[in-house]
């Protein structure tokens, strides 16, 4: 009968590494998957920005340890969505100007918007970089472990 001695030292310090290695892999793919979803909002073609103030309310935040999300304000939620014929009411007028002409009116019936789904692009290109990031990151982690 011959007997083997397994040396358990080396494979718990090699699991160690693999598990931290793991963990940081997820932390590295999450940022990855902020700012990519950031990106994507703010460099869509869906809307035209006029002032500027949607895009640069975009905000994407990493708190670190499995911890971040990106903010969408400004008009993002109509113009992702959309929205129906409704009537917007002046206090006490609404004013416009047409060929330098100005044109006042208590209300007017806006015809609604299409629907412009950049939040969502945006959402599936953060999770395609999380998925790809993922897996280069753990498969890092489990290279430096070996």
């Amino acid at each position: 009968m011959s007997h083997t001695r397994v040396e358990t030292a080396a494979f718990l310090r090699g699991w160690e590494m693999l598990e931290a290695g793991i963990v940081q892999a997820a932390n590295f793919a999450l940022r990855d998957a902020i700012k990519a979803t950031e990106e994507s909002g703010k460099a869509t073609s869906l809307f035209k920005d006029r002032s500027g103030k949607t895009r640069a309310s975009i905000k994407g935040t990493y708190s670190g340890f499995g911890r971040g999300s990106v903010s969408f304000g400004g008009a993002s939620r109509l113009l992702d969505k959309g929205t129906r014929p409704h009537t917007i009411k002046g206090r006490p007028f609404l004013r416009f100007e047409v060929n330098g002409t100005a044109f006042y009116r208590r209300f007017v019936k806006h015809p609604g918007t299409a629907e412009r789904p950049f939040v969502r692009q945006a959402r599936e290109r953060g999770e395609m970089a999380a998925n790809y990031g993922a897996a280069y990151y753990v498969g890092e982690a489990i290279r430096r472990a070996r």
